[in-house]
């Protein structure tokens, strides 16, 4: 009789509570135990009896191994099945999207905002050179801002509450290393650059570029004029250089001594301005067969482009006013 009884319990116990409820979502944080884990979702009213609860993943194995996170658990679900999601780790995931040419300080407070971390500590990685060691030297690295700047690759993620900003990061570096192939790295050696001048490139493409169509003639502009011994002239790198992430720069701005201010350091800047999208990279890769120096902008999204420094002036006079 008393083993009928215990069975009947176990049995009403074990079965899910009626489905007249919505969805409930159950935050567990990180360091959570198997009991306090059975509270909160009989709390919750996911399961009738946390003692059951704690009682049937120790039978299963599953106790100390339930992992962090949100979970969403439909009305109607059997306790077995909520274990078995808090041990495979079955986490509601939020879409994060990273649009092209936003600087890394952009997505710290993007990763902020959408409280998924903490600007603060976000940052305090990018500078942590050792994290795109797969990519890039100590050496090449040592001017740079934040070394993980250009290497955060523009994508949509998919984030968990309670990931680390560390693995948020490392979800951008793999995309990173995704879409540079083997390929596009034989590539870049057979041009004589390294994959860190390519993301450079990449990354002054992708602020100066609107049009699609203009990524592969102004990667050229800046090639033709690296090759010739010309500074680069670029205005979003004197941005960069001033804290300024927007906007048109100043001619006092142009004055500022900064190795990413390229009206007065010739060469390429230390590193990538923002990070680049794949249009970008292979316009660097394969840029246009032209001999242009010079482009301006005609303030519709495209450019003028000009062999020439007079020809170059015309246009600035023509679609500048100056």
């Amino acid at each position: 009789m008393a083993f009928a009884l215990l069975a009947a319990f176990t049995y009403w116990a074990s079965c899910p509570l009626p489905k007249n409820e919505d969805p409930v979502l159950v935050n567990v944080e990180s360091g959570t135990s198997t009991r306090q884990v059975g509270e909160i979702l009989f709390e919750k009213k996911v399961i009738r009896s946390p003692f059951l609860f704690r009682v049937m993943a120790r039978v299963l194995g599953a106790d100390n191994k339930l992992q962090a996170g949100e979970y969403l658990f439909e009305p109607g679900i059997f306790v077995w099945d909520t274990i078995f999601s808090l041990v495979r780790g079955k986490t509601v995931y939020y879409s994060l999207t990273v649009t092209e040419g936003l600087a890394v300080e952009e997505v710290a407070s993007l990763i902020e905002e959408r409280g998924f971390g903490s600007k603060e500590r976000f940052l305090a990685l990018a500078r942590d050179a050792s994290l795109v060691s797969e990519f890039v030297s100590p050496e090449e690295l040592k001017d740079t801002r934040y070394p993980l700047e250009g290497y955060l690759f523009p994508d949509t993620y998919y984030i968990r509450k309670g990931m680390s900003e560390k693995e948020i990061i490392a979800l951008m570096l793999r995309r990173f290393s995704q879409v540079f192939t083997k390929e596009m790295r034989e590539k870049a050696r057979s041009m004589k650059l390294s994959l860190h001048q390519v993301a450079t490139l990449a990354s002054l493409v992708e602020k100066e570029a609107v049009v699609d169509d203009e990524r592969p003639i102004i990667a050229a502009v800046f090639l033709n004029r690296l090759r010739s011994g010309m500074k680069l002239d670029a205005d979003p790198t004197v941005l960069y250089a001033t804290g300024k992430l927007r906007g048109t720069p100043l001619y006092k701005d142009l004055q500022v001594d900064s190795p990413y201010n390229t009206y007065k350091y010739p060469g390429l800047p230390p590193g990538p301005i923002s990070n680049f999208g794949k249009a970008s990279l292979e316009a660097v890769l394969n840029p246009a067969n032209v001999d242009y120096l010079y482009f301006v902008s005609r303030n519709d999204g495209t450019h003028a482009f000009s062999r020439t420094l007079s020809e170059h002036n015309k246009n600035v006079a023509r679609y500048q006013g100056k």
